[in-house]
């Protein structure tokens, strides 16, 4: 099973701005989304932060370029997704649901849900009782079978900076808990914190992917009956590089972070399945 990922896309409105950056804006999400759905996978996941803030005409036209591939695709809604209008209203849109879990030979796939809705002043992840009450039933019922889940926020103190005040899921949302009930290897992926990063902890191995208009590249997880390895592919080129800079430097809600790109090990990882006799 392949299964491609991108980290926070951050597609823009462009009100009020000039023919310039409209224009970037429209090439490069084009191109990059081209590249993205062109890959071979038999999912295509966004890790939240799909759009800026969540605004109508960005959800509508983010959308009308995803729906042309007509592919299998999970969006695992981030707190720029929800500031704009309400929840139910960005599930229309998206035609998606919450906390969604898809059972396959292979692998349990959860999209879990962590944003806040309509929270300008706190842009921490959170669980409600009843989503770790969920979450606890699949991992119990995918027994020693992989679990992949794809989450906007990180678990707090697990990747790159998710022990800063709001860069992870509050530390008082005891979800590390129910993931060491996990038996047989668990993935955990997430965005938000817009670095790169790469950590295990017992059993987990949690993946955070920098932003999308900071780095042009894709994440492929690759499962198979031994190992589960994730890669980073690189689908920018100076061109589309310029473009991102122009976006990135003239839109609001974003700032362009250099530092978010990490090396190799960052970035891409060999697992080797547990065996169980």
């Amino acid at each position: 099973m392949r299964i491609a990922f991108i980290g926070d896309l951050h597609y823009p409105s462009m009100v009020g701005k000039s023919n310039e950056v409209k224009e970037a804006r429209n090439k490069f999400y084009t191109r990059f989304l081209h590249s993205f759905f062109e890959l071979k996978a038999d999912y295509y996941v966004s890790i939240g932060d799909l759009t800026n803030f969540g605004k109508e005409d960005e959800l509508h036209e983010v959308y009308q370029i995803i729906q042309k591939y007509d592919k299998p695709f999970i969006h695992t809604f981030g707190n720029h997704d929800l500031y704009g209008i309400p929840r139910k209203e960005v599930l229309n849109i998206s035609n998606r649901k919450q906390n969604i879990s898809i059972e396959t030979d292979q692998v349990n796939l959860i999209s879990l849900e962590t944003a806040r809705d309509h929270n300008h002043e706190d842009h921490s992840g959170f669980l409600s009782d009843m989503q770790l009450e969920w979450l606890e039933g699949e991992i119990a019922q995918s027994e020693e079978k992989l679990v992949v889940i794809f989450a906007h926020h990180p678990v707090y103190d697990t990747t790159a900076n998710s022990n800063f005040p709001y860069l992870s899921i509050v530390p008082e949302v005891p979800i590390l808990d129910i993931l060491r009930k996990k038996k047989g290897n668990g993935i955990y992926i997430n965005g938000h914190n817009h670095i790169d990063s790469i950590e295990t902890i017992d059993n987990w191995t949690f993946v955070q992917a920098s932003a999308i208009l900071d780095d042009q590249s894709i994440r492929v997880l690759e499962i198979d009956d031994n190992e589960i390895s994730i890669q980073s592919i690189r689908v920018g080129n100076p061109e589309l590089k310029g473009l991102a800079q122009i976006i990135g430097s003239n839109i609001n809600h974003f700032q362009l972070n250099s530092h978010g790109i990490g090396s190799t090990p960052n970035r891409e990882k060999v697992i080797k399945k547990i065996a169980y006799v």
